[in-house]
C-alpha cells in the first residue's frame, strides 16, 4: 500500500518510518481472521462502511501517531500523458479536504488543496465528493490476500488540468503518520506545519480552492 504524506501532510519533520499501529488491520483486513477482519463489506450500512475512510487518529501503540485517510492508489492518465491523483481527509459535518497532485515524469506539479464537502447515499451507499467525483462501495484485494474497503471514484469536475473529468480510479482506505493541515482551520494545526504550508502557497507551489 501506497502511504502518502503529501502537501497536506506538510511538516517541520520527516514523518515516522515505523510499521502502522495495529489497527491498521482494520484498514488492510486478513481476509477471514476469527477476530471479524474479513472482506465482507457488503453487509455493512452505509455509514458503517464510511468510517473505513473518515479521517481521525488512530490509537497509539508505541509506534507514534498513525491518521486514517482515503487515497487513489492507481493514478489515472491526463491527455497530455501526466498522471493525477489524490488523497481525500473526510471530515466531520461532511467537510472535506482534498489533496490533488499531477506528475510529469517524476516531476509534481499542479498541487492542489480544495476544500470542498462529501455526502454518502444511505441506500446506494455511494460516496459523492462535491466538485470532485463519486463513487459506489468496492472491495480491493491485496496481493497478499488482503482487502481493504474502496469506492470505485469518478471524476467528475477538472481539478487543474483539463481531461480529467470522466476518468475512474478507486478511493482506497489507508493511514498515513503525518497530521493534517486544513486551509480553514490553520489554528489547529503545529506551527511548523503552518508557517511551510503558508510558504507554500504564497510561493504559488500550492493552490488552495473552495468548492
Amino acid at each position: 500500500m501506497r502511504i502518502l504524506a503529501g502537501i497536506l501532510f506538510v511538516t517541520a519533520c520527516v514523518g515516522t518510518t515505523a510499521p502502522p499501529p495495529d489497527e491498521n488491520k482494520l484498514d488492510v483486513h486478513s481476509g477471514g481472521k476469527a477476530d471479524g477482519q474479513s472482506c465482507d463489506f457488503a453487509s455493512q450500512s452505509a455509514q458503517t462502511y464510511l468510517q473505513n475512510f473518515l479521517y481521525k487518529q488512530l490509537p497509539d501503540d508505541g509506534n507514534g501517531a498513525w491518521y486514517r485517510m482515503a487515497f487513489t492508489f492507481d493514478e489515472v492518465r491526463l491527455p497530455s500523458g501526466d498522471t493525477a491523483s489524490i488523497t481525500a481527509y473526510l471530515l466531520p459535518d461532511n467537510r472535506a479536504v482534498v489533496e490533488y497532485r499531477e506528475d510529469h515524469q517524476s516531476e509534481v506539479k499542479n498541487e492542489t488543496v480544495v476544500v470542498t464537502g462529501y455526502s454518502v447515499d444511505d441506500t446506494s451507499r455511494a460516496l459523492t465528493i462535491r466538485g470532485v467525483g463519486t463513487g459506489t462501495p468496492v472491495t480491493v484485494t491485496r496481493d497478499n490476500g488482503g482487502c481493504v474497503a474502496g469506492y470505485t471514484f469518478g471524476y467528475t469536475d477538472d481539478i487543474r488540468t483539463a481531461g480529467l473529468t470522466g476518468t475512474a480510479t478507486v478511493l482506497d482506505s489507508g493511514v498515513t503518520s503525518a497530521v493534517l493541515v486544513d486551509p480553514d482551520h490553520l489554528d489547529q494545526a503545529p506551527e511548523g506545519a503552518r508557517d511551510y504550508f503558508n510558504d507554500q502557497v504564497a510561493s504559488g507551489d500550492i493552490v488552495v480552492i473552495h468548492r
